[in-house]
């Protein structure tokens, strides 16, 4: 990838297929996984590069299996102290905080916080930012995701038919902007922020408006956004500002091949959905609430 290039040292971890062990997500989920498929090449579970790493370093590792370092980590944390590899079988997966008993906790806070006087702790902020927006670098360059490609695309522009669906990155611009600047499907662009440059096809469509202008994140070279993304943050959670940018457009070419194929399902008819619905998915008469029992 991109980023391995600038890598002095590149340790080939085997993905999630490839080993044992559990993911805890952001929902404090944990799951167990098993290996389906053995790894390929020199490449390792990342606790086996870790634990060989340490050993180098002289600490006195020897771990056989990852639920050898769960067990460590249930005695040093009381809060998944009940969740035995034995609870997550047949992918059962449980939340933490987590029972001896078994129970854990699909919900925190229904009664009280984690504070003293079991209340929240409010913090009042002003969006005082200040626009980047000048007369020069007028548009607004929004970034985000497709549904062909993943992360920066390092495995899935290597996949034939996610790169027949969508084989090169674009830019969405409006009717508006396009007809300002006379261009069309196909248009090859290059749009300059204050950091730097880069070059892609664009797209006319109605998905955006006026100055504002898309560009997937989902590609390394073509149009990458990350070559015109400054290095600012929220004052408040250090959040980059992936969104706050401004750019401006210049035509190379005033047409040429649409980045987008027509057999891509940007063309046919948009079925929206709206929000993920988790109430239909708990109204299952199947669905059992983790940790809960059937009654819950």
């Amino acid at each position: 990838s991109k980023t391995a290039e600038f890598a002095d040292v590149v340790l080939p971890a085997s993905p999630s297929l490839e080993k044992d062990g559990t993911f805890t997500n952001t929902e404090r989920r944990i799951q167990r996984i098993n290996k389906a498929l053995e790894p390929l090449g020199d490449s390792k579970p990342d606790w086996e590069i870790i634990q060989l790493i340490a050993q180098s370093l002289g600490a006195d590792w020897d771990y056989k299996h990852p639920s050898e370092i769960w067990f460590e980590a249930q005695e040093l944390m009381p809060l998944v102290k009940g969740v035995t590899y034995d609870r997550l079988e047949g992918f059962d997966s449980l939340q933490w905080p987590m029972n001896d008993d078994g129970l854990d906790t699909p919900l925190l806070y229904t009664e009280r916080f984690n504070f003293p006087d079991g209340k929240a702790k409010l913090y009042p902020l002003e969006f005082n930012i200040e626009s980047k927006q000048t007369e020069e670098m007028s548009l607004h360059v929004n970034n985000g995701r497709v549904l062909e490609h993943f992360h920066e695309g390092n495995m899935t522009y290597q996949v034939p038919g996610l790169k027949y669906k969508l084989p090169r990155n674009f830019c969405e611009i409006s009717e508006e902007l396009a007809k300002e600047h006379g261009i069309e499907n196909g248009a090859r662009v290059k749009i300059t922020s204050k950091v730097g440059t880069t070059e892609v096809n664009v797209q006319v469509t109605d998905r955006v408006t006026g100055n504002y202008i898309y560009i997937p994140l989902n590609d390394q070279n073509e149009g990458a956004p990350n070559f015109i993304t400054d290095s600012d943050v929220d004052k408040d959670t250090n959040t980059p500002a992936y969104k706050d940018n401004y750019a401006k457009l210049e035509v190379i070419s005033k047409k040429g091949e649409s980045p987008i194929p027509k057999h891509n399902s940007r063309f046919g008819t948009r079925q929206p959905q709206i929000s993920v619905r988790v109430q239909d998915k708990w109204n299952q008469s199947s669905y059992t609430l983790p940790g809960k029992g059937g009654d819950a």
